[in-house]
């Protein structure tokens, strides 16, 4: 994984004030490199992911097969769009460059705030690669995403952004009202 996708993960991680007993959900997990450093952070919790590719499922198994034979971390073969129900209810969500992919974003994300508890922090991190992609493109984005999560009915909405190369990335977070 590039250091510039570390730097992402590291980043919007630290956005969340992580819990040592939080369950947080990845949305698009990739390599799982994400996903170990979140369960890192949260020893007496659950860290579940999930991803479309079987590719990446593989290696993030890889990466994190001892927390998964613990029992703290479980990953599911499974896009966004066909997002299982979960036996638990989420403290934090997020994504990294996963929601520039989704069909319908608003509507996911409905169904993403039916999966996490009253209180709950989500956090959508893009950084764009289009061709000529500047900081304000970075921050079209985030308002978009904004919108989205306003739709949804997520509270609290703001958006963070972070000089970056080749171009900044934006991170932006709501909390579940109810």
């Amino acid at each position: 994984m590039s250091l510039t996708g570390q730097e992402k993960n590291r980043w919007t991680i630290s956005l969340f004030n992580l819990q040592k007993n939080n369950h947080v959900l990845e949305i698009g997990f990739g390599p799982g490199v994400a996903i170990q450093l979140v369960s890192q952070k949260v020893p007496e919790g659950l860290v579940v992911g999930i991803d479309y590719s079987e590719v990446m499922l593989h290696q993030a198994k890889r990466r994190n097969k001892r927390a998964i034979e613990a029992g703290q971390v479980q990953l599911i073969l499974a896009g966004v769009e066909q997002m299982p129900a979960f036996d638990t209810k989420f403290d934090k969500v997020f994504s990294v460059n996963s929601i520039i992919f989704w069909h319908n974003p608003a509507e996911v994300l409905q169904e993403i705030r039916q999966q996490m508890k009253p209180s709950g922090v989500i956090a959508l991190t893009v950084q764009p690669y289009t061709k000529g992609a500047t900081h304000e493109t970075a921050k079209q984005i985030g308002t978009e995403i904004a919108r989205y999560l306003e739709q949804s009915g997520f509270s609290q909405i703001r958006m963070e952004l972070k000089a970056m190369k080749p171009v900044s990335s934006v991170c932006v977070l709501g909390v579940n009202p109810c």
